[in-house]
């Protein structure tokens, strides 16, 4: 009989508060910034900083370099920024910025409770996320959840990028679980949900707010987007495990 052996999750914004903690870390930066003495009011500093994550990514290490840049180069700036304080500046907004990221990190309040209980009911647990090997595992090992994982998988050393749902196959095949035994909970409909849906796995989109959060997804919408499971928050996916479950001894 099938039954739900496997349980992935996406990282950022699914195991931890990734969108807040960057926005934090990115106000930190600006305030050791005024600190030492840059001529610009805070809220229009916040809104610069906001303008560049969108125009260069999230991922980008470069923003507080083209926030000097571009602070320098605006109409009606205070004061013409040297080439020496520029980088003085930029030092200490990236010092700050890592402070806050490395004190504040930690897991939602649901992942411990959640990985612990999955392993006393034998349900193997995996991380399928994007981003740079070296910042994902540097995430993974502050949150201290490496040895509660079975199996993390990162994108780029695998050579497939979400939303390319051969990442999923690939799973599947190194995990070797079929899709209608497996679970994948993630907070993207596109990167996420839609990707584990062509792998026929059974999808689990949950609600932490973070940035690319869609409250109330339409019911109309392409089955391709759609997850078999909405949730706000790891406790309530043992219920869906026994209602798959159940599914399963019904076919």
């Amino acid at each position: 009989m099938k039954s739900v052996k496997l349980i992935g999750f996406d990282l950022d914004d699914c195991l931890f508060d990734s969108t807040g903690l960057s926005e934090r870390a990115r106000i930190k930066g600006i305030d050791a910034m005024i600190n030492l003495g840059l001529k610009v009011e805070k809220a229009k500093a916040i809104q610069l900083i906001y303008e560049i994550v969108n125009e260069y990514g999230s991922n980008s290490s470069k923003h507080f370099n083209y926030f000097i840049r571009r602070l320098n180069h605006m109409k009606g700036k205070v004061e013409n920024i040297s080439y020496n304080a520029r980088h003085k500046y930029i030092a200490a907004a990236v010092m700050a910025y890592h402070e806050e990221k490395v004190k504040s990190i930690k897991l939602y309040d649901d992942v411990e409770e959640c990985l612990m209980r999955l392993n006393k009911l034998s349900i193997k647990t995996s991380i399928i996320t994007d981003g740079i090997p070296i910042k994902q595992y540097e995430k993974i090992l502050r949150l201290n959840i490496d040895k509660k994982i079975d199996l993390i998988v990162i994108s780029d050393e695998i050579g497939f990028k979400k939303p390319n749902p051969e990442l999923f196959s690939y799973w599947l095949r190194k995990t070797g679980i079929k899709g209608d035994e497996a679970i994948y909970i993630g907070d993207r409909i596109d990167k996420d949900i839609t990707p584990a849906n062509l792998n026929n796995i059974n999808t689990v989109y949950i609600h932490r707010g973070g940035k690319y959060d869609i409250p109330h997804i339409d019911l109309n919408t392409k089955p391709s987007l759609k997850p078999n499971y909405e949730i706000s928050s790891l406790n309530e996916l043992y219920n869906i495990i026994d209602d798959i479950n159940n599914k399963n001894r019904r076919r």
